[in-house]
């Protein structure tokens, strides 16, 4: 993997960040493949293939700022996927929340892909700040 795949895994999860937060669901296409599994954590359940997870997201209120940061690309695995590891940071109304994702990722044809996106739910703070 060079620096361009490093670089194209991070506008992948950049990507990912704008189609939530415009609901552009008819892009998803742009970052999941067509059995891609989205576990988004205990509450909300696991999804899988892009259909399913775009059902899920059309009647979810999502909220209106998804933040990436600290990008890490972690290891190439032996079947060619990589696993990444990444803080998120979500604005909603009455107040924020953050957590960590755990990808696996694969590249194709059209550009890097999620294979699976596990969220792990790390903190939240109400709009008192409790």
């Amino acid at each position: 993997m060079d620096a361009a795949d490093r670089l194209e895994i991070h506008e992948l999860i950049t990507r990912y960040t704008h189609i939530l937060d415009n609901r552009l669901w008819d892009d998803l296409d742009k970052i999941f493949l067509p059995d891609s599994v989205v576990d988004s954590g205990p509450t909300l359940g696991v999804f899988n293939g892009i259909e399913e997870i775009a059902r899920f997201w059309f009647d979810y209120t999502h909220p209106d700022g998804h933040h990436a940061l600290n990008v890490l690309v972690e290891e190439e695995l032996p079947d060619g996927t990589v696993k990444v590891l990444t803080k998120g940071f979500f604005a909603r109304p009455g107040g924020l929340n953050g957590g960590d994702y755990h990808d696996i990722v694969r590249k194709t044809d059209n550009g890097w892909r999620f294979v699976s996106r596990t969220y792990v739910p790390r903190w939240k703070l109400d709009a008192s700040g409790a």
